[in-house]
């Protein structure tokens, strides 16, 4: 038995618009730290309430992504695990983007 399945235009505008995002985050895209990292990401998995209090109650005087992105990884690294639920800078970025990803196809 053959099942259509009509009107998934919607479902697949969003999942092309996911594929996009992924490509241009792999790519390197800029982003802006405060919409990448959302507050509800930086509450559920932080203590912080924002990437901005991420950044300015951090030993270094942090202003933006960039500055965050030429710390040591080890300096950065033991921030993170002593501040979230990661463990790496890497692991943090990772979790922020599949959750974004996510978002674009959910809602």
């Amino acid at each position: 038995m053959d099942l259509q399945v009509a009107g998934l235009e919607d479902l697949e505008e969003k999942v092309g618009d996911a594929l996009d995002r992924i490509g241009e985050l792999q790519a390197g895209t800029r982003i802006q730290s405060e919409t990448f990292f959302s507050q509800q990401f930086m509450r559920e998995h932080t203590e912080f309430n924002s990437f901005e209090a991420f950044c300015t109650q951090s030993p270094w005087n942090l202003d933006s992504i960039g500055d965050v992105q030429d710390l040591s990884r080890e300096q950065l690294n033991e921030y993170i695990d002593d501040t979230t639920e990661f463990q790496t800078w890497e692991g943090m970025k990772t979790q922020a983007a599949e959750e974004e990803i996510i978002d674009l196809i959910v809602t």
